[in-house]
């Protein structure tokens, strides 16, 4: 296999990578079909079906999975795949974002990056939300079987994640009335999360207090600050209409300023205490099925908690820590990413999706720190051309 220029150039310098998975809320089924059609991929499909065959077998019949869960047919002929709002139920889009991430960074190992090499040059990890599960799998460092042995493992752990998160939050229908008021708002596709942007960390957790108080928001009715993305750009998670309710209140305000109030396309309330009870769930129902014996000590590079920062590498089982960081915990990106500018080794950012969200939200980071490192993204066209030049 020929070497990929910056590989060689960061190897050479003693210079590092920060790797980088993204979320939920990202379109993935296009970005996958393409990656279907590489031929280097072939057996990293051949166990993603194989794999996904398994859990059809025992949870098929879900009324969550009501259409299936045939990746295979629906990247054969992609004009077969359902509706978007079903690609997005959690039990569907949670696999699929992973299988995606995971492509991307095979092909690259493929393609001018041993994974040896990489994982060498290579000086921190995370991912946004879900994408600090693929992070950890790529932390492994594994080659050849043992790797695809080990996604086969993650593949069924995230799809328990997202199927747990879903029984939580069973209802896809957003009632006639929340969506009618939205769109008296102006507000489209209702959901159980939304991005709220040009506040400031302080300003919208005071926002968020006094709607909780003032409307008496209490136990699963709460409206929670669940993703800290970028310094202006943080995420709320509740109950449509209690997301309505925080709208209403504020609505003057962020007009006034032009702030933005956009829903995410995603079926649960992921990163909040809404979640609490999808890990015993979990543990009791579905995790006998998941092998996942990986522990922090197992991790070649250090991986970063989206929660507090920390690096797993210090942590024992990962199960359960990556199952509460992903449905549970708030995420907080800057300290994920922090290693970007706490570690001046690291020179240049690889974000391997889906899409371009996760680049993006570190961008936002970086402008406002005023630091400038090369950032590149494998769903990028342009971008993975730039990744793989020898």
């Amino acid at each position: 296999m020929t070497t990929a220029k910056l590989l060689t150039s960061f190897s050479s310098q003693s210079q590092k990578f920060f790797l980088q998975f993204g979320g939920q809320g990202s379109p993935y089924l296009k970005e996958l079909a393409k990656l279907f059609q590489e031929p280097e991929l072939k057996e990293f499909f051949a166990i993603s079906f194989q794999t996904l065959d398994q859990i059809v077998a025992r949870d098929g019949k879900s009324p969550f999975l009501s259409e299936g869960l045939n990746f295979k047919a629906w990247l054969e002929n992609p004009d077969s795949a359902p509706s978007e709002d079903y690609l997005s139920r959690a039990p569907v889009s949670v696999p699929g974002i992973f299988m995606t991430q995971i492509a991307n960074y095979v092909l690259v190992t493929k393609r001018g990056y041993p994974t040896a090499d990489l994982i060498k040059t290579t000086g921190a990890i995370s991912g946004h939300s879900q994408g600090v599960i693929a992070g950890a799998l790529v932390g492994l460092g594994k080659e050849g079987d043992d790797f695809l042995k080990a996604y086969s493992d993650f593949l069924k752990f995230v799809f328990y994640l997202g199927f747990n998160g879903q029984k939580v939050y069973p209802d896809f229908n957003v009632a006639a009335n929340i969506v009618q008021e939205n769109e008296a708002n102006g507000d489209k596709n209702p959901a159980p999360m939304v991005a709220v942007i040009g506040y400031t960390k302080d300003e919208l957790e005071d926002r968020v207090k006094q709607t909780n108080e003032s409307l008496g928001l209490k136990g699963q009715d709460t409206v929670f600050i669940s993703l800290y993305n970028t310094p202006d750009s943080m995420i709320l998670s509740a109950l449509p209409s209690s997301l309505l309710a925080f709208r209403k209140k504020w609505k003057a305000e962020m007009d006034e300023k032009k702030f933005k109030f956009v829903y995410l396309k995603t079926t649960a309330p992921f990163h909040c205490p809404f979640m609490n009870a999808s890990l015993p769930g979990f543990v009791k129902e579905d995790a006998e099925v998941v092998p996942f014996p990986y522990s922090g000590s197992d991790l070649k590079v250090p991986v970063y908690s989206i929660f507090d920062g920390h690096n797993l590498q210090k942590d024992g089982n990962l199960r359960d820590i990556l199952f509460k960081m992903v449905l549970i915990e708030p995420l907080y990106w800057d300290l994920a990413i922090a290693p970007i500018w706490n570690d001046s080794s690291i020179q240049a950012v690889i974000d391997f999706g889906p899409s371009v969200v996760s680049q993006r939200l570190t961008g936002g980071h970086l402008k406002a720190k005023n630091i400038e490192k090369q950032s590149l993204c494998a769903s990028n066209a342009k971008e993975l051309k730039q990744i793989l030049e020898v």
